[in-house]
């Protein structure tokens, strides 16, 4: 442990008095407050991508963030061993609760200020490797597509509990599946990606309870940048709409709140609201759900993935409501 303090003390311009590991991270108190320093799992490449994107939001006024600390070379990262580290201050803040419609509001509005301020980056840094996913949500749609009828061969041969519960069910989902890659086919979405590469904003591809921090001040945090990529915001508002609404019941009035004071932020244009409907047609739950079990790695019992499926199907009605609402908005 004291080696490690010095090797800290080492890269860095602070000298730490002791530290102590929460969670996945050490929490170092130095001469400077107190620090986050944290391994990760991608490369320098990325990092420097991931670093470069935050920087252009500290420059756009966004500052709200977990800033990456810049070691005495002047890097983002240091190297321990063949581990790559980072160090970014403290935030005293706890994780947002969004079943608050008043954190709810505040966390919404942070994600559109933060899109707003992510537009125009187009200063990366000498080495960085670029991630860009915009255009790729087509191909996405249709190889979940595929994947159904490929996870229903698979039922038919194996006949597990799970494997009969997704034969039953299947149908209905995969129905849902192919309207949303028809309609995602028939629309401006290809439009909407030129348009975005000129803007050249990006998103945070994660922005859930764990990387939005809410302060005593009633100011909200965004962190973990990891998986930051060029693409449309539409991406990130759904998937943070998703992760809202399937926690109660889909409801319509809250999820007609989060587009209203999104769009009162950052306007939504009427094609990225029929996007915002497409996305959420798809049954992702139920897809996400079915090929962890049948391609992923079996971290869950055969019963914990199925009663992870009976959850699933029990929001069918509430689902569909919803986006058949939705479809009447737009």
């Amino acid at each position: 442990m004291i080696a490690l303090r010095e090797e800290i003390t080492q890269f860095f311009d602070i000298e730490v008095f002791y530290f102590m590991p929460v969670r996945d991270i050490l929490v170092l108190s130095t001469d400077r407050g107190l620090k986050c320093f944290k391994k990760v799992d991608y490369s320098v490449e990325t990092l420097l991508f991931i670093h470069g994107g935050k920087e252009h939001l500290v420059s756009r006024g966004f500052i709200d963030i977990d800033r990456f600390n810049l070691s005495r070379e002047d890097l983002p990262y240091v190297m321990l061993g063949d581990e790559i580290y980072v160090l970014t201050d403290w935030i005293d803040a706890r994780e947002c609760e969004l079943e608050n419609p008043i954190e709810l509001k505040a966390a919404t509005e942070k994600l559109a200020m933060m899109h707003e301020a992510s537009i125009g980056y187009t200063n990366i840094p000498e080495g960085a490797r670029v991630r860009d996913d915009l255009g790729r949500l087509l191909t996405r749609f249709e190889k979940r597509c595929n994947e159904f009828l490929r996870m229903r061969k698979m039922a038919e041969k194996r006949k597990s509990m799970f494997d009969y519960e997704y034969l039953f069910t299947y149908l209905y989902y995969f129905d849902l599946a192919k309207e949303a890659l028809e309609k995602l086919r028939n629309s401006n979405y290809l439009k909407l990606c030129e348009e975005a590469k000129e803007k050249r904003g990006f998103i945070h591809r994660d922005y859930s309870y764990h990387n939005i921090l809410y302060t005593h001040d009633s100011d909200v945090y965004i962190i973990d940048f990891d998986y930051l990529t060029y693409d449309l915001r539409i991406v990130d508002l759904t998937s943070f709409m998703q992760k809202v609404l399937k926690r109660i019941h889909w409801d319509i009035k809250t999820g007609e709140s989060i587009l209203n004071w999104y769009s009162n932020v950052s306007p939504l244009s009427k094609d990225e609201l029929e996007l915002v409907y497409m996305i959420l047609l798809f049954p992702y739950r139920y897809w996400k759900t079915c090929n962890r079990y049948y391609n992923g790695k079996k971290s869950w019992s055969e019963k914990a993935f199925t009663n992870k499926l009976h959850e699933v199907i029990a929001e069918k009605e509430f689902h569909y409501d919803f986006v058949r609402w939705l479809e009447k908005q737009i």
